[in-house]
């Protein structure tokens, strides 16, 4: 029997990835100390922590940017002291205090890429990145990183905080995707829907990056379903992520 490939949300970007038993999480390792969305859930940190559980011992480490609630050092530390990771794509710029070292013990785990920003992880797992800009003007300084995920043909981008810079995508000559992870932000904005279907192609959206109904003070999800509402074109599949556990097969 064919084993189905999946991923499911683990709490704000935090994504983890499933296919042909590899096991790839994304922006899983963070803290959300400006309490603007959701903390990493305590009893999937208590396994992660202990090596135990689904989301220990992941293949794949990928981290967007170096904003705590992508990416935090001592989670991360503490992560690898317990568990076995083969490949792990750094977040870019250190803006964690912290970062540089950690790139240094695990220098010898870092995911090296071709001139074309790809790289084989597995037979039919590819990996591609693209850098752009914070979608904060806060925070231009500190790159985004954009990946997408080749899975046997099935190809799912996570944009993370990226702008809406629709130069950069034009000249990133190819980055279309069947699926895109994007922030409610991204969406709102008519540069980000349009990057989405005539750039990017995508056949389904993932809204994510979102707090979980009880820390959401900024309504983030009202904002989002109403972007849905409005916007959907004929046809196209929007789905909104904002509970543990919410999950896609593919």
């Amino acid at each position: 029997m064919e084993q189905k490939s999946y991923a499911v949300l683990v709490s704000n970007a935090g994504v983890i990835v499933f296919h042909k038993g590899v096991r790839i999480l994304l922006d899983g390792l963070y803290k959300d100390l400006g309490k603007n969305f959701t903390d990493l859930p305590e009893w999937a940190w208590e396994l992660m922590k202990k090596g135990k559980g689904e989301l220990a011992n992941v293949d794949y480490l990928l981290f967007s940017h170096s904003h705590y609630d992508h990416f935090y050092t001592p989670y991360f530390m503490e992560y690898m002291d317990a568990n076995k990771v083969k490949g792990i794509c750094f977040p870019p710029v250190d803006d964690t205090h912290g970062l540089a070292a950690a790139e240094v013990e695990y220098a010898d785990r870092r995911i090296a890429f071709d001139l074309n920003n790809e790289a084989v992880l597995e037979q039919g797992i590819k990996l591609k990145i693209f850098t752009t800009r914070h979608v904060d003007k806060k925070y231009y300084d500190i790159p985004n990183q954009c990946f997408r995920l080749d899975l046997d043909g099935n190809r799912l981008a996570f944009l993370s905080d990226v702008d809406y810079y629709e130069e950069d995508f034009v000249k990133e000559k190819d980055f279309s995707a069947d699926i895109a992870f994007v922030t409610p932000i991204f969406f709102n904005h008519p540069k980000g829907r349009r990057i989405l279907r005539e750039i990017m192609k995508v056949k389904k959206v993932i809204i994510y990056h979102l707090p979980s109904p009880e820390d959401d003070r900024f309504m983030y999800y009202k904002m989002a379903q109403r972007d849905v509402e409005k916007y959907r074109e004929e046809g196209e599949e929007i789905i909104i992520w904002n509970q543990s556990g919410q999950n896609l097969s593919f």
